[in-house]
């Protein structure tokens, strides 16, 4: 059965009734958090940001200590980058922190306030579709979808959407799908339900289907095949590399170098270092290159 065929299938009236449960379960069973509370959509921008491939328990602390520093988007914009990224120092994925940052100046060159649709957002550098639809719903309450990972594996199951959710076909179905169950009266309310039920109960592995408010409406769940969905292609294994790092002091002054603005770990300060490949010993060379420079060197 097509998605389409699905959606068909499903009707107004169901619709609404998905929508009436899932909004009542989310009312009574929504964790306190502290971007829950408010709509400013700075601060839901900061939180989108910084939720992105991190655990909730890991970012509300610096969420907390991010908005004391940097409590406006023009306060942001007229920060020092390297401020920025001390402040996002231990969260990881520091790209986001530097999209962020750039984001902020974006806004204020263009007068100072975040967009207020979901189409004006994705125009800010570092938003894109599923971060417009989120700051656009919640804050301001315009009725268009977004797509986490946990949104969509929720609706993947619902639909035994057959897709790569990860290939275009399956981004564009899923996608397909939360525009047709978006709610138009609370959208935001919505959105943040369909997260909070993937984040909580449709989780990756042993998703707790008997406490799930809509798992008469999952069609996974009515094929006993949930652990089937979502569908992807198998990770690549990860990549060895094997790199050399000097230690180059004088007295009691270490040499840091800063990487490159782009690329993996751009713009963190760092050891100098550099792959060791095939070819002459690599920690020769190290110690070699320091002693022209008059400084000593080990192996780190």
């Amino acid at each position: 059965m097509t998605v389409v065929s699905v959606l068909q299938d499903v009707g107004e009236s169901k619709k609404r009734a998905l929508n009436r449960s899932l909004l009542a379960w989310y009312r009574t069973n929504a964790r306190d958090l502290p971007w829950r509370r408010t709509g400013d959509p700075y601060a839901i921008w900061v939180s989108e940001i910084m939720l992105q491939q991190t655990r909730v328990e890991t970012v509300v602390p610096y969420y907390e200590r991010f908005l004391s520093r940097f409590p406006s988007v023009h306060v942001l914009a007229e920060a020092a980058p390297d401020e920025v990224l001390t402040y996002w120092s231990g969260l990881g994925y520091y790209r986001r922190a530097r999209m962020l940052h750039d984001g902020a100046r974006h806004v204020l060159e263009h007068g100072g306030e975040v967009p207020a649709n979901a189409e004006a957002l994705q125009e800010v550098r570092g938003i894109g579709r599923y971060t417009a639809g989120a700051i656009a719903s919640i804050a301001y309450g315009e009725a268009v979808p977004l797509v986490d990972g946990n949104v969509a594996r929720v609706l993947s199951r619902w639909f035994a959407v057959e897709d790569d959710i990860k290939s275009a076909k399956g981004v564009q179905r899923t996608w397909a799908i939360a525009e047709a169950l978006v709610s138009r009266h609370e959208p935001g309310t919505w959105n943040q339900a369909l997260m909070e039920l993937g984040a909580t109960v449709c989780t990756p592995q042993n998703p707790r289907c008997l406490v799930c408010p809509v798992r008469t409406q999952c069609q996974a769940n009515a094929e006993g095949r949930q652990q089937e969905f979502p569908v992807a292609k198998a990770k690549l294994k990860p990549r060895i590399e094997r790199r050399v790092a000097l230690v180059l002091r004088r007295g009691e002054r270490l040499l840091f170098a800063q990487r490159k603005s782009e690329g993996r770990f751009a713009g963190m300060w760092e050891l100098p270092s550099f792959i060791a490949g095939v070819g002459p010993d690599p920690v020769k060379t190290g110690q070699k290159l320091a002693s022209k420079l008059g400084l000593s060197a080990l192996q780190a």
